[in-house]
């Protein structure tokens, strides 16, 4: 079976666009294909289940921070984050159990595939 790292590198605000993409990798997810997520720059923000929801598109859009607690669901477990980011207070105050890593050639040749979203 192929291994895909998906980076993901947008925040909450551009939800729509970050909706679309967790929806994929759980489409993935759900095929059976191994995946694995890297929270990069913005999507730091997607660690946090957000405190104010637009509610005037809470019919439509799902926050995507919501989806990303649903991984466990998916069997989604292989959560990264890079390195430097450890003391982010967004990945501090996260309940998600992240592992922090070099984003190298060592690290990206574990994967069959790499995404970025």
């Amino acid at each position: 079976m192929k291994n895909v790292l998906i980076i993901l590198t947008q925040s909450d605000q551009s939800q729509l666009n970050v909706n679309e993409s967790i929806a994929a990798l759980m489409l993935f997810a759900s095929f059976n294909i191994p995946i694995s997520i890297l929270f990069k720059d913005a999507a730091l923000s997607l660690l946090l289940t957000p405190h104010y929801i637009d509610e005037s598109l809470k019919h439509f859009l799902k926050p995507a921070s919501k989806m990303v607690d649903s991984f466990e669901f998916y069997d989604i477990e292989n959560l990264y984050i890079l390195d430097q980011d450890t003391k982010h207070p967004l990945v501090q105050a996260s309940h998600h159990h992240v592992q922090p890593v070099q984003l190298d050639a060592t690290f990206i040749h574990q994967f069959d595939h790499v995404i970025t979203w």
